[in-house]
């Protein structure tokens, strides 16, 4: 049977059918059978047990796996297969495992259920950059009888978890074990910044003693100018703002000659009543100038720094201060500055903030990253700063070093660099080289061979994402279903 009508939204033809399926029904003559009855299947079509058929089975596990349940169902509301959150994911959990091939390149890490309490294990085919299994727990015995029944993995990709290198050892000796790149480089980092924090004190004198140069050494004029503040975005140029004054000041005369009062034109403008008075008592002129002096770029706050540090350059009169200001933009009256000037020589000024002392976060990125790619400023203050502290400077040397190895994978080279590290470098470099030797083929093997842990990290982001879109409170097999069935 079908029936045709037309859509109201796009004009087409919409036929809906009806399908009369006969089928044959059997009888069991074996009276030791519980089933009486059964009912014929019909392939690639119905399953037993099912109300619906396999292929809108099909769509609302698109849907589910998609979007998840609770979303799926307002989804499928729109669409012409209803279903309710709970029957979306029954179908999910109906999906049997994807087929996967023997894999040689295993990527292994772990991701949280809750950080810092339960962890679970994520298994990937580095070479696919597919998710293999999802194990629920972050054991060594868990993940050594998966590898059992594995024989086939020549490479296990891993982080330095000793929790993994041991489950390796045990049930895939002959496995060549990759400790990850990055991981070995924000363990360096981390050595890195816990040398800064030893000599914090030597970053604030740095930046102390630097202040000082600038207080008392710099007098020249021309040296201080980077000291002036930029104008404000907001700034317009000298038409605009004069025009806007004239235009006001016509307005409110207009309307003050038809008769209005003076809290008609402010409410009519906009503009307080004490204003609409200003421009009403006052000449044009003398409103101009006073908005010329009152701007935002005549303002001198941007131009405080540079005076107070002329002025203990021994800059003391008024005049020759504003002229030196007036020359590099300033267009406010003559008379502010000789106010302000007047409070550098009572000593109530507010002092310019002091020299701020870098982060260890952020010198510990400077010493990281490639010299060629810092900035001119960034490379001055760490010159600086490397400088003040002796001990910083062997450790920027070791990092670049042991970074140009990660970079070219010369881990042949690596027993060149923990002998140097052992011999002079600070204590928590040392630390770090001494920890490299107790994984030491594993961290050889992440320097020198192609594979590395990258694709495992992108799943384990991957499944932070799953959860918080669809996991919720449900199973681990539903999110291992979310995991492996989902394209990637």
């Amino acid at each position: 049977m079908c029936t045709a009508r037309t859509c109201g939204t796009c004009s087409a033809m919409v036929r809906r059918v009806l399908l009369r399926l006969r089928i044959r029904r059997f009888l069991c003559d074996n009276g030791l059978c519980s089933r009486r009855t059964m009912a014929e299947q019909v392939p690639r079509l119905t399953t037993p047990y099912r109300r619906r058929a396999q292929a809108l089975a099909r769509m609302v596990q698109a849907i589910g796996l998609a979007v998840g349940g609770r979303a799926g169902a307002r989804l499928a509301g729109y669409l012409p297969v209803p279903a309710s959150r709970d029957v979306i994911l029954g179908e999910l959990r109906r999906l049997p495992d994807p087929p996967s091939a023997q894999v040689t390149v295993l990527g292994i890490d772990e991701f949280a259920f809750r950080k810092g309490a339960t962890y679970g294990t994520v298994l990937i085919d580095v070479e696919t950059r597919r998710p293999i299994d999802l194990l629920p727990v972050r054991t060594a015995d868990a993940v050594a009888a998966w590898l059992a029944d594995h024989p086939e993995i020549k490479v296990i990709c891993r982080d330095r978890c000793s929790t993994f290198s041991q489950a390796a050892a045990r049930a895939a000796p002959d496995a060549i074990q990759v400790a990850d790149r990055w991981h070995l480089l924000h363990s360096l980092a981390r050595a890195v910044e816990r040398t800064a924090h030893q000599h914090r004190a030597c970053l604030r004198k740095d930046a102390e003693t630097d202040d000082l140069d600038q207080r008392q050494g710099l007098s020249d004029p021309t040296s201080l100018t980077a000291l002036i503040g930029p104008p404000e975005p907001s700034d317009p140029p000298d038409g605009q703002l004069l025009a806007r004054v004239r235009q006001w000041h016509t307005d409110i005369h207009q309307l003050r000659e038809r008769g209005w009062t003076i809290s008609a034109i402010a409410d009519r403008l906009g503009r307080d009543r004490k204003t609409v008075r200003h421009y009403l008592t006052t000449d044009l002129d003398q409103i101009l100038a006073s908005a010329r002096e009152r701007r935002p770029n005549g303002h001198i706050n941007r131009f405080k720094p540079y005076l107070q540090q002329r002025f203990r350059g021994g800059a003391t009169s008024a005049a020759v201060l504003f002229r030196e200001i007036r020359e590099r933009g300033y267009r406010g009256s003559r008379v502010v500055v000789t106010k302000y000037n007047a409070t550098l020589r009572a000593g109530t000024a507010v002092p310019e903030p002091r020299q701020p002392v870098s982060s260890l976060r952020r010198i510990t990125a400077w010493i990281m990253r490639r010299p060629d790619t810092l900035t001119g400023s960034h490379r001055e203050q760490l010159d600086r700063i490397l400088d003040a502290c002796p001990d910083l400077a062997p450790a920027c040397e070791l990092a670049h070093e042991f970074s140009s190895i990660a970079r070219e994978r010369r881990g042949h080279d690596l027993t060149h660099w923990v002998a140097r590290a052992l011999d002079q470098g600070p204590r928590p470099i040392r630390g770090f080289a001494a920890f490299l030797q107790n994984d030491w083929d594993a961290v050889v093997n992440g320097l020198t061979l192609y594979w590395s842990s990258g694709a495992v990290e992108g799943q384990v982001t991957r499944i932070k994402l799953i959860k918080r879109w669809s996991y919720g409170r449900a199973s681990i097999a539903l999110l291992r279903t979310f995991v492996l069935a989902q394209p990637s």
